[in-house]
């Protein structure tokens, strides 16, 4: 039987402890399967694990604003919460999911099975490789996970209502400005309940919507139960560490800049205007971003696409995009696979002139 949880709203140094200490306890034994909804008062962006505060928040305006920084303990990008975002959490034995399952596997059966939730309560989700669940091609929660000996902690979010804008400012995401454009770009990317329903549910029909999807799924018997004298004990012993500059300043900025790259395309098939975000040291892209006046159909084309770059070696981003069209049924007016390659790469190989030395051209 696993036991659920609702540990309500809490400062983001609360929630981090307790994840860890859940999946320690989890290891060795001395809690039962977990799931955890959960949510943060007052708003906080995290960044994951191996992240850097200096490189992926604005750090001016979180703190003029009042918004917390915190550090998780799982890895991927930067997140923004506000109060209404509800997090979810699977805190379990690796094994109850089949022996020896790899963190790909793991990543599709959970994502499906909360979608499936989603489903229930009238919002069409579906799991979208690598980490997302979208909503017709929109996402509306970014997921992650690690393993600690034979436990893993799996969570992800629910966006509720969601103010972009707000989100965006808090971020170094790579948008090309903050302008009213912009911020429409970023709206058309992501989805939340509120719009989508047009009315917004109260928590407990959203939490009893995931746990019908993880049950069907997942084939699993849940009770609500509450946190253990133990989570409770360690919460109050641990839980200032977690809000200190030793944790959340751990990684310190790299010893180059992220990039913030931009670049304008033009083709028989429309103009692309794409940014990326790049980390020199690791020669990763981070994210991408194609906006321009081109038609492509299906519509949500474009936004899979950014999901399935995210976190590719430079080397790589060819032979990924070319590994995405493969087989994939699409039709673009007077446009080639060879013209979505070259409007992503065209930044990212000025980024790579610059390294070898070339001179910058203005």
């Amino acid at each position: 039987m696993w036991r659920v949880l609702y540990t309500g709203q809490r400062p983001q140094h609360e929630n981090i402890a307790l994840d860890q200490i859940m999946l320690e306890l989890r290891a060795q034994d001395k809690i039962p399967n977990t799931i955890r909804f959960l949510q943060f008062k007052p708003e906080c962006v995290l960044i994951g694990y191996h992240q850097s505060v200096e490189q992926e928040v604005r750090l001016e305006y979180v703190q003029r604003e009042g918004i917390e920084v915190g550090r998780r303990i799982t890895g991927g990008g930067a997140i923004y919460f506000d109060e209404t975002q509800i997090g979810w959490e699977i805190i379990a034995d690796k094994n109850s999911f089949g022996e020896n399952i790899g963190f790909e596997e793991l990543t599709a059966k959970i994502c499906n099975a909360v979608a499936k939730g989603l489903q229930k309560l009238g919002i069409p989700a579906q799991f979208r490789p690598r980490n997302d669940i979208e909503v017709e091609g929109r996402k509306i929660s970014g997921t992650g996970g690690v393993f600690e000996g034979k436990a893993f902690l799996y969570q992800g979010t629910i966006l509720m209502d969601f103010n972009v804008e707000r989100m965006l400012k808090s971020l170094q995401i790579p948008v090309e400005k903050l302008t009213s454009k912009g911020i429409k770009s970023a709206e058309d990317r992501v989805e939340w309940v509120k719009r989508y329903l047009g009315r917004m549910p109260e928590k407990e029909e959203v939490f009893s919507a995931i746990l019908e999807g993880l049950s069907e799924e997942l084939g699993i018997q849940y009770q609500w139960g509450e946190l253990t004298e133990e989570e409770k004990r360690l919460l109050e012993e641990r839980k200032e560490y977690y809000r200190s500059p030793e944790w959340v300043y751990e990684v310190k900025r790299s010893s180059s800049e992220p990039e913030l790259l931009f670049g304008i395309y033009r083709c028989l098939g429309g103009t692309f205007r794409v940014s990326a975000k790049v980390d020199p040291d690791r020669k990763l892209l981070e994210q991408v971003i194609i906006n321009g006046d081109f038609f492509v159909e299906p519509k949500r084309l474009i936004y899979d696409l950014e999901a399935y770059l995210k976190h590719t070696p430079l080397q790589d981003v060819e032979r990924r995009i070319r590994e995405f069209f493969k087989d994939r049924q699409w039709e673009g007016l007077n446009l080639t696979v060879d013209d979505i390659v070259s409007a992503v790469m065209f930044p990212l190989t000025k980024m790579e002139g610059l390294e070898l030395g070339m001179e910058k051209k203005t």
